[in-house]
């Protein structure tokens, strides 16, 4: 199959279908002659292999980033002006068999330098090394700048300066082994330069990139365009262009500085004549293109940045919240690139996608849709895709996202919950509505943070622990939860209703956020935030994103180890943090079982309180590793004294009771409050099962055994009754709250004393 063949099935479908990434090229023999090489971003590569084959090249060698190829002097100076997914287009000047970082200089040497650098212009060099006998690019580099200045002084008694940015030659060298290829940048500079980029936003997404998207979703200009949070509308104005016929390298070539307009072989006559003919395919565009976004000041820039590349004309840029979007014909493409990593925390992140997903249900039927989303949030979306892409924004792992939003099943699938929808909005609109302004309320969330900071850090280093709740929804104006573990920030939004539309809510909470960061002194990068929903019947952890920022924190004595970022849950309740100390004072020569072990807090616990053997039980793997790891980081590292189950606990009740095996002396009780396992055949309801548990547990219990028994569901009834013949019962409550906790309804605990 030739190039072109498999490049053209690559467009048949909606979405066309991506080749797999080509493996990396293979070195080349110091014999071998050089060839024109290309280079562009992960996942694009066949993209670029279509765009060269168009334009004359042959003789394609695909490899990752990187396409080697031959061509005449005009299939240059076309891939330089007219490639939209190029980064650089390299011209060879020699290849050679080098040893050392002598024979390398001597070999540059042999280049004649004069003809192709006088000293008043200016010089840059670019070097990668693989597997050489030069380990660091600069000292490479170096090296090579040295050759060439030294032939050029040589040539005109004069040298020419190094520059790092426009600079008149740009030279890149390749060292793989001994060998060493040496190029010319036939473009002077990065192809997503395209000339039209106006001002400065944060983490502008690349214009190759975007255009590479483009071409990996089969976008055409007949199909309407749509960006809801544009940023600076790379997106849009690279689509614009392209229905304009604009060549991606025609605003930089019209001022003919860098490049091979430079070089001193430049075929002027050639270059004039494909200037004139991109010069007139150039069009009104054709399409409609809309790009959205909340940040006026960004919108702005969009348009300077369309003037600039004479689209302006064909975009409609507003300015509006994503979820205040809506599509104005039945069909189209959306693409977006929704802001992460430098921009927004994880947490923050994950719950944008979260709504854009919910945005494009609600809004978008019949529309296809390309969401470029980092790989650890990729499953944010919540919508099934219909193919994941893999790419590259800079340095971070990222997925093109791809969907088509179906009306038939939106309609059916989504119905229901509108009614639901405008149930909760009517419920909004009767809540009273918030009378004092956010910077009164601001200021008060200030000095509150400010006092509980102050005391608790007192407090918190009298007690040996670095985990604590810091802010407990004090102000009701402000139903947050804020803990700090260490230099870092676990905060949760306490979903209730409130008067602010879905944009005055964001910015709310972005203010409040901010001001707890400064007055804290802690960095928005070190703040988790997340949002907890009231928890249904069936409900159980789940895992919010692929990314782990964990760490270990020390209470009184003992260090547990804590994530932040992955569940809505950090690993340690930090509520329990005196019943754990109950248990160490009652666990000494006693065999200790900890049920719904979860990541074995309390078994760390009695195994430093002296109990001779802890048994946790767990019904997932993922929590029992966590236990092994809080077990063996305090010095508990004997498996047989120290067992990890996995295990439904009523199921290792009954059959531990049936066999008859030797009953323990305390067990700790902290179960879920809903649970729903494959393994388990009931699910879990504590209010509905809990009497018949600690009546299982019981029949596992040493005379005069101990049962620690918590929950953290606000409705539990507590029927003292139903074990009142099995046990002496003593509410602990009030005794297991912490000081740092201002909620004294965060649990409720009793003690049990098995009787005779």
């Amino acid at each position: 199959m030739t190039v072109h063949e498999s490049l053209a099935d690559v467009m048949e479908s909606l979405f066309p279908e991506v080749p797999l990434a080509p493996r990396p090229l293979l070195p080349s023999e110091p014999d071998t002659p050089p060839s024109l090489t290309a280079r562009t971003l992960d996942g694009l590569e066949w993209l670029l292999a279509k765009e060269l084959s168009a334009l004359g090249a042959t003789n394609l060698r695909i490899g990752r980033r990187t396409i080697e190829f031959t061509g005449s002097k005009e299939t240059l100076y076309r891939a330089v002006l007219e490639s939209r997914v190029a980064i650089r287009i390299l011209e060879p000047l020699g290849r050679f068999a080098v040893s050392s970082p002598e024979s390398l200089y001597q070999s540059i040497s042999s280049v004649d330098w004069a003809t192709h650098l006088r000293p008043t212009q200016t010089l840059r060099v670019d070097a990668r090394v693989h597997d050489s006998f030069i380990d660091h690019s600069l000292y490479a580099s170096q090296v090579v700048k040295d050759a060439v200045v030294d032939g050029v002084r040589a040539g005109h008694g004069r040298r020419p300066n190094v520059q790092l940015h426009g600079a008149s030659l740009r030279l890149s060298l390749h060292l793989a082994g001994e060998t060493a290829t040496l190029f010319r940048d036939a473009a002077g500079q990065s192809l997503h330069q395209r000339g039209w980029r106006k001002g400065k936003v944060e983490a502008p997404l690349s214009e190759v990139l975007a255009a590479g998207i483009l071409g990996i979703s089969g976008w055409q200009p007949s199909e309407p365009l749509l960006d809801p949070l544009c940023g600076s509308g790379t997106f849009v104005i690279e689509a614009a262009t392209q229905a304009a016929g604009l060549a991606p390298g025609l605003l930089r070539a019209r001022k003919r500085k860098q490049g091979f307009f430079r070089f001193h072989d430049f075929d002027r006559e050639l270059a004039k004549e494909i200037l004139f003919d991109l010069e007139n395919r150039t069009k009104t565009p054709s399409g409609t293109f809309h790009a959205s976004d909340l940040d006026p000041a960004v919108i702005q820039i969009a348009e300077q940045s369309a003037q600039l590349a004479g689209v302006a004309g064909a975009i409609k840029f507003s300015c509006n919240h994503f979820e205040a979007v809506t599509p104005e014909s039945e069909h189209g493409l959306v693409l977006t690139n929704p802001p992460y990593g430098e921009r927004l925390t994880q947490a923050r992140a994950g719950a944008v996608f979260r709504r854009v997903g919910d945005w494009l249900k609600k809004s978008c039927a019949g529309w296809r849709a390309g969401v470029l989303v980092p790989v650890e949030l990729a499953k944010s979306i919540g919508l099934k895709p219909h193919r994941r892409v893999v790419l590259s924004n800079g340095p971070i792992d990222c997925r093109l996202v791809e969907l088509v939003v179906h009306k038939d099943k939106v309609s059916g699938t989504f119905a229901g919950n509108k009614a639901s929808e405008e149930s909760k909005a009517e419920r909004f609109t009767s809540t009273k509505k918030t009378s004092r302004s956010l910077s009164d309320q601001i200021g008060d969330f200030r000095r509150r943070l400010a006092k509980r900071s102050r005391h608790l850090g007192r407090w918190a280093r009298k007690q040996g622990i670095d985990a604590y709740r810091l802010y407990d929804r004090d102000i009701p104006e402000i139903p947050l939860v804020i803990d700090r573990y260490g230099d870092w920030l676990h905060a949760a939004e306490y979903e209730r209703p409130h008067d602010r539309t879905a944009i005055e809510h964001d910015v709310w909470l972005d203010r409040i956020m901010e001001a707890a960061t400064d007055q804290l002194s802690i960095a928005p990068d070190r703040v988790f935030f997340k949002v907890r929903r009231r928890q249904r019947a069936g409900g159980q952890y789940e895992k919010m994103d692929d990314r782990s920022v964990a760490f270990s924190v020390s209470e009184h004595g003992l260090k547990f180890e804590v994530n932040l970022s992955d569940y809505l849950d950090t690993g340690l309740f930090l509520d329990h943090r005196q019943t754990r100390a109950m248990v160490r004072g009652d666990a000494a020569g006693r065999s200790v079982l900890n049920l719904f072990g979860y990541t074995g807090s309390f078994s760390v616990a009695a195994a430093a309180g002296g109990a001779e053997v802890t048994t946790t039980v767990d019904l997932s793997n993922t929590y029992l590793e966590w236990a092994r790891r809080n077990l063996a980081e305090n010095g508990f590292v004997d498996r047989r004294q120290h067992a990890l189950l996995r295990d439904d606990a009523r199921e290792f009740l009954k059959h531990r009771g049936r066999r008859g095996e030797s009953p323990f002396d305390l067990v700790v009780v902290d179960p879920p409050t809903f649970s729903r396992s494959t393994r388990q055949q009931q699910d879990w309801d504590v209010q509905r099962d809990y009497a018949d548990l600690l009546q299982a547990v019981a029949n596992n219990l040493s005379k005069r055994g101990v049962v620690y028994f918590s929950t953290n569901y606000r409705r539990f009834r507590f029927d003292e009754k139903l074990l009142a013949h099995t046990y002496d019962i003593y509410e602990t409550t009030h005794k297991t709250v912490p000081e740092d906790f201002r909620n004294a309804r965060i649990h409720r605990s009793w003690k049990f004393l098995k009787k005779s």
